[in-house]
């Protein structure tokens, strides 16, 4: 997914605020339909793209993964900076600028993150962002098979990313080839980064399609705020990678308030699944980040 699944960094001790907040001001109008939507995606996911992501990680060794991983986000470094321009962040935009830089020279078009190691944080912000940093309304929750959770907003900011990303107009030998292949590397590796999340949401959710939906809109609105408030420690579930365990907190409420527990911990586990569904799972042919 645009990640699909997006990924998707991903989630976090959701204080039941934020959450109650998300819910209340994102809409589904649309719910019916987007629910019969994930139910494509779910059994897509189950016959094709995890068997092929599970495959993936039995035959690639973990740092050929990561450099596939670094690959990738390095060649979304100029929507990036674009995007930190149009949001009047200058700061941010030198870093990408700088970041790209090092990781395709000294990295090795990107292979290596150099860049991270001399204090340059990796950021991401995509056209949706920008929309939302301009004012425009989120507008109603739509799910895309293969591409996962996105608003209105949010998908017509893909397409804008889409314009802006150079290789969408490179002319050269085998362009189309390269761009389709980009695309199919960035799904398959974004899939595999969210194995676990997905398997424990699948058993541990009472309502898979809600922890997605409400994880998504909390983490959009983290990304806009750029991490800042409403949202509190969100990590990058970087681990992932590194095939850790994700451990959702535990519950600090007596027996009388679990089931508040159980939707914190559902929206950690979403978040990752929503992340990487919104981040890199099954990206469009123009690629996108994983």
């Amino acid at each position: 997914m645009r990640g699909v699944l997006s990924v998707l960094g991903f989630a976090a001790c959701l204080a039941s605020p934020s959450l109650a907040q998300a819910q209340e001001t994102q809409g589904d109008p649309w719910e019916g339909m987007n629910r019969n939507l994930f139910a494509v995606h779910e059994s897509v996911d189950r016959a094709v793209l995890e068997p092929v992501a599970r495959g993936y990680r039995a035959i690639t060794p973990g740092p050929v993964r990561r450099g596939v991983v670094n690959l990738l986000r390095n060649l979304r470094g100029p929507v990036i900076l674009v995007n930190d321009l149009l949001q009047g962040e200058a700061s941010r935009a030198a870093t990408t600028a700088a970041r790209f830089g090092i990781n395709s020279t000294v990295g090795i078009a990107g292979i290596f993150d150099p860049a991270t190691s001399m204090g340059l944080e990796r950021q991401d912000e995509d056209f949706g962002q920008t929309l939302a940093v301009w004012g425009v309304e989120s507008g109603p929750y739509i799910f895309v098979p293969l591409l996962g959770p996105t608003t209105v907003r949010d998908g017509a900011g893909r397409i804008v990313d889409i314009a802006f990303d150079p290789l969408t107009w490179a002319e050269f030998d085998e362009a189309d080839e390269v761009r389709l292949g980009r695309a199919v590397l960035a799904g398959v590796a974004g899939r595999e980064r969210v194995i676990e999340a997905v398997d424990e949401i699948r058993r541990d959710s009472l309502d898979p399609y809600t922890t997605v939906r409400t994880s998504y809109e909390l983490l959009r609105e983290s990304a806009i705020r750029n991490g800042a408030e409403d949202v509190q420690d969100l990590p990058e579930f970087e681990a992932i990678d590194e095939q850790q365990d994700i451990q959702p907190p535990a519950a600090e409420t007596p027996e009388e308030n679990l089931p508040h527990a159980e939707t914190k911990q559902n929206s950690l586990r979403g978040a990752a699944l929503a992340k990487g569904r919104s981040a890199t799972t099954s990206q469009p042919i123009t690629g996108d980040q994983p």
